[in-house]
Parts: structure tokens; sequence; C-alpha cells
């Protein structure tokens, strides 16, 4: 029973870590707050994401080295052909135009689209394992695919967090140039959540782990198994006082008994 009770614990304390860990890395790949830059010449604050990117123009100063924001982000895809052209425009008039050079930072990149597709793959393989592991306590065989799946969507959420901090690294991905400075980028909150979103897989998977130990440990046996044993032995133990049965294993072909499991009883007879 008690064994029971400690697999039941592990497999619903690992299918909520990861639907924590889907909530964080959907809402970090939706946030355009991986990387920013404040541009202080042009005035605007540059939100560069995985597949799309928000300024926020307009910073008016208040004070020396204070700024309030007057107007919200205003925000465009990466894939978006109409912006793909303006950019397109504004690098081919980089001698006449100052910000072109930080209009490169606005592509759609292979490592954008390398981190998207990891961040898509992992989410589809935690659900996988969502669905595999409720069907655990019905067929035990199913914790091994749920532990898989399990392990796959935690190493493909690692390695696009791995490929876009190597990216973000780069001198080329981590300084913008501007008219008459250049401008250093720093990594957003948004790798941040999807990185606490790896770190609940992480501990999703050790549960698993543990789970998928629990329900195969002792090559299958539990200690259910010993109470419905004893159980059994309880109601025939009855029967065999009273006609004498011997609760040995019986006689085998090589001429002697098996042992019995079971303590041997007599039936008590007078002189």
């Amino acid at each position: 029973m008690a064994t029971s009770i400690v697999k039941k614990i592990l497999l619903t304390l690992s299918i909520i870590l990861i639907f924590v860990g889907m909530a964080l890395t959907i809402g970090g790949a939706f946030s355009p707050t991986w990387q920013i830059v404040d541009i202080r010449e042009f005035r605007a604050e540059h939100h560069h994401g995985l597949w799309w990117d928000c300024v926020r123009a307009e910073k008016h100063v208040v004070a020396v080295g204070d700024f309030y924001d007057e107007t919200p982000l205003h925000c465009m895809y990466k894939f978006d052909n109409s912006a793909e052209l303006v950019i397109e425009n504004t690098l081919n008039n980089i001698d006449e135009d100052g910000a072109a050079g930080e209009s490169e930072h606005h592509r759609f990149w292979a490592w954008h689209k390398a981190i998207l597709f990891f961040i898509i793959f992992s989410e589809i393989l935690a659900f996988l394992s969502v669905c595999t592991g409720v069907c655990a306590p019905c067929f035990a065989p199913t914790t091994f695919v749920f532990a898989i799946s399990l392990f796959c969507a935690m190493i493909c959420s690692i390695i696009a967090d791995g490929i876009f901090f190597l990216a973000a690294n780069r001198v080329d991905n981590r300084f913008v140039q501007g008219m008459v400075g250049t401008y250093e980028q720093r990594i957003g909150y948004a790798f941040y959540v999807h990185l606490l979103g790896t770190l609940a897989w992480v501990g999703a998977f050790v549960c698993a782990l543990l789970t998928t130990y629990k329900f195969f440990q002792s090559n299958g046996t539990s200690d259910d198994t010993f109470e419905e044993d004893d159980q059994r032995f309880q109601q025939r133990q009855p029967f065999l006082r009273n006609y004498n049965i011997p609760q040995n294993g019986g006689f085998n072909g090589n001429g002697y008994n098996k042992p019995s499991p079971y303590p041997r009883s007599y039936r008590e007879t007078s002189a």
C-alpha cells in the first residue's frame, strides 16, 4: 500500500512539473524580450525576440540619465515579407540611413528557426509524456515511454537554450551599431523564463525516473502482492486443519516434497 501511494505521488508531481515547464517555455517563446538594447541616440528601446521584434520609441528625457516611456511597444513579425522588404531597402541605403546597422537584428536568421524548431518539438514531446504518464497506473510499461519522451523534451529545450546563449554572445549579435555609437544588447527576461521551464522539466524527469523504478522494482513484485498472498493463506488455513491436507508443495517426481513457503499446521487429535 505504501509503495502504491509513493508511486502516485511521484507520478503526480512529475506531471505537475511538466505542465509548469510547458507554461514557462511557451510563455518565454511568445515574448519578444529575448534581447534588449537601448539606443540612446534614437531615444528608442528595441526588443528582439525569436519570431517577432518590438520597438518603444519616443523616450523623452525627464532628467539627466532618467527616461520615461510615452508610447507602447510597436511590434512586427520577423517572417513578414513586407517587413523583410523594408529591411532590405534599409540595408541597401546603409550609407544614408544611420539605423541600417540595427535593422540586421530584425531579420529571421537560421539560429532563430533552429531555436523555434527545438522549442516546438519539445512541447510536443512534453505533451506526449503527459498522455503516457496518465496511462501509467493502468498499464505500467507506458512509464518507459513517459520517461523517454520527457527526457527528449528536456534535451530539446536545453539545446534551444544553448543555441540562443551562444548566438546572443556572438559579437555581431551582441553589439548594435548606431549612427555615432555602439550599444550592447543584454539578455532579456524571456530567456530566463524559458530556462526556468527547462529546469522544471529536469525536476520532472528525475521524478519520472523514480516513478519508473517504483513501478518495476523487485521484478514487478510489490507489497500488494504479498498482502494478497497472505490473505489467501489465511483463508486456506482452516480448510487444511480440518482435512489434514499437507501444506507443502506436494510430492514431485524426484521423490521428495517441495518446501512450502508457509509454516506447516497439523491437526490436533486426542490420544
